[in-house]
């Protein structure tokens, strides 16, 4: 019986490990400071992922806030002709250049300050591709662009490959989730609990990662 007691509270121990975590995970996501807009970079790189972070990034490469936009994980069939037409599409009409108007020129961006990246395909190859893009630029500050709840994954990831490079987060609020009461709606506390479960996977795997090169360099 003690023994069965033990064992139970053996596996409890994880889980309210996991659990706590996860409530702490969450907070940190609601809490997330509001994006310096004033500060500029020497870059700014945007995850794909959906429409709200490239908003973000196209506007801030408008703004000067940066002199380059990469657009990571850009998948193979796109092209900056279509990339431009989705942010045609999803932009407010108000912001766009018209010819009797002045505003926000998507085409003349496009061609002149934004690169695709289309190597990556997950969050650690969105670090790898955006290290060898801003080494080879000799950029020293990139600013970072994307979803709320995936900033700390991609926090971690960047600061891992890029750790000589100063990293600015921009973290853009999706129209699907709502951080701040998210046990209100089973939906976002399923999407909230995925999101951590792959933040703590990547954490586990930069330490393994991290004592086996020590190893081969021992």
């Amino acid at each position: 019986m003690k023994s069965l007691h033990r064992l139970g509270l053996i596996l409890l121990l994880p889980a309210l490990l996991f659990g706590g975590g996860l409530l702490a995970f969450v907070d940190g996501v609601a809490r997330l400071p509001e994006p310096a807009a004033d500060r500029r970079t020497d870059g700014i790189v945007v995850l794909t992922g959906g429409t709200g972070r490239l908003n973000a990034a196209i506007r801030l490469l408008d703004q000067e806030s940066a002199e380059r936009l990469l657009i990571s994980g850009v998948s193979a069939g796109a092209s900056k002709a279509s990339l431009a037409q989705a942010l045609h599409q999803s932009l407010p009409e108000s912001l766009l250049a018209r010819p009797d108007r002045a505003g926000l020129d998507v085409v003349m961006l496009m061609d002149c300050c934004i690169d695709l990246g289309f190597e990556a395909i997950d969050t650690a190859g969105n670090a790898v591709e955006t290290k060898a893009w801003a080494q080879g630029r000799g950029y020293r500050s990139l600013r970072l662009v994307t979803a709320n709840y995936h900033m700390p994954r991609a926090l971690a990831e960047f600061r891992r490959q890029l750790g000589d490079i100063e990293i600015v987060p921009h973290p853009v609020r999706p129209d699907f989730l709502r951080v701040e009461d998210w046990w209100r709606d089973r939906a976002d506390g399923l999407f909230l609990f995925g999101e951590y479960a792959k933040y703590v996977a990547a954490l586990i795997r930069a330490r393994i990662e991290d004592h086996i090169n020590g190893w081969l360099e021992g």
